[in-house]
C-alpha cells in the first residue's frame, strides 16, 4: 500500500508579518514575567531554540531505516529542562527542545510521534527522541529584529 506524502506548503501562505511576530514575542515575554524568577531577571527569559537543518536532515535519514519514507511528515519539539543531575535549580541555559519525528499513520491519528525506533517493541532506551537544540538566551542573535526588548 502506497501512502501519498503531504503536499508541500507554500511558505508565503504561512509567513506572518514582522509586526505580528513582535506582538506574539512580546506576549510571550509578558507571560513569562508572571513567573517570579523571570520577573526578577527578565534577561533570563527563554526566547528561542536553534535547530540546524543538518540535524533535521540527519533525523530524516535515520528514520528512513525504521519507517516508510512517505509516512515521515515532520518533527515535533517538546520543551524540557536539562540539568536533572544538578543539585541546584534549573537555569534558562538548561532549556531544551526535545525533537521527535512525526508520522502520518492514518486518518484517525494523522500526526503520531515516532518515539520508539521499533513501535512493536518499544524499548525505552532505543528512542527517536533527540536533544541537540541550543537555547536562547545563551545562544541568541541579539541584533535580530525579533529580539524584542522586555517591556
Amino acid at each position: 500500500m502506497t501512502h501519498k506524502t503531504e503536499p508541500k506548503k507554500d511558505p508565503s501562505k504561512t509567513a506572518i508579518s514582522l509586526e505580528l511576530a513582535k506582538i506574539r514575542i512580546d506576549r510571550w515575554l509578558n507571560a513569562m514575567l508572571q513567573i517570579p524568577g523571570f520577573k526578577k531577571n527578565p534577561e533570563s527569559i527563554p526566547r528561542a531554540l536553534y535547530i540546524s537543518f543538518a540535524d533535521i536532515t540527519a533525523i530524516q535519514e535515520e528514520c528512513k531505516n525504521y519507517y516508510n519514507e512517505d509516512t515521515l511528515v515532520g518533527i515535533r519539539v517538546y520543551f524540557g529542562i536539562a540539568g536533572e543531575t544538578m543539585p541546584t535549580s534549573a537555569t534558562p541555559d538548561d532549556m531544551r527542545g526535545l525533537i521527535v519525528p512525526v508520522l502520518k499513520v492514518n486518518h484517525s491519528a494523522p500526526y503520531t510521534d515516532a518515539v520508539h525506533k521499533d513501535a512493536s517493541n518499544p524499548d525505552p532506551n532505543d528512542t527517536n527522541v533527540y536533544d541537540f537544540t541550543s537555547p536562547c538566551p545563551k545562544y541568541c542573535d541579539q541584533q535580530s529584529e525579533l529580539y524584542v526588548p522586555v517591556s
